[in-house]
């Protein structure tokens, strides 16, 4: 066993007795690292919980990204360690992948992902779907948005992610997050993902 690996499965520990305390109840599906790759440099598995045992919703968290810190390049002294969240109908295996991917990414790349950025993507979950890109925002259910628990004694939080396209991805950086976000309002975009049911921001 890798050092990493051995680091993840530790930490994967910590993390679950804390998705466990949040949720309430066991995850109904775990997407490992492995089937999606086997580059155990940063292992980012993906967990599927419950939220409304009336409703078919789901909370896929991801498992990993906290591993270690993100570390803005531009200030060396501010870091933060995220766990990506979305919600869901159903997370099938290529959600799954996009939001491991996501997770993944700042990682690999040694990128400093917050609230209110944008993460350029070539492909979307589903292909011959725009959402290709993504937008991150604290988590729209409150109990999500202040949840908090600790690694390696750093403080470690939830990223919502919001997929969408190049058009939606220009206008944020023309307009401003707050201007995506007025986009957002104005379209009443659903807040669970399902590309049969999401409305375009840009007419």
């Amino acid at each position: 066993m890798s050092p990493a690996e051995a680091k993840h499965r530790e930490l994967t520990g910590s993390r679950l007795q804390a998705y466990l305390r949040l949720f309430g109840v066991n995850p109904v599906a775990i997407f490992s690292s492995y089937r999606f790759s086997d580059d155990e440099r940063f292992l980012v598995d993906v967990f599927v919980f419950p939220l409304d045992a009336d409703e078919p919703i789901v909370a896929a968290v991801t498992n990993g990204m906290s591993n270690q810190r993100m570390v803005d390049a531009n200030d060396p002294t501010r870091f933060a360690r995220r766990e990506m969240i979305q919600y869901f109908r159903i997370c099938d295996e290529e959600h799954a992948r996009r939001l491991r991917e996501m997770a993944w990414a700042p990682l690999f790349e040694r990128l400093y992902i917050d609230s209110h950025l944008t993460l350029q993507w070539p492909h979307a979950a589903v292909p011959g779907t725009p959402w290709n890109n993504a937008f991150f925002l604290d988590p729209i259910v409150r109990q999500h948005r202040d949840f908090r628990f600790a690694i390696e004694g750093d403080e470690v939080s939830f990223l919502w992610h919001i997929p969408i396209s190049d058009a939606e991805r220009e206008y944020k950086i023309s307009h401003g997050s707050n201007g995506l976000i007025d986009l957002m309002e104005v379209a009443n975009l659903p807040w669970i993902f399902d590309e049969n049911n999401r409305p375009p921001l840009l007419l």
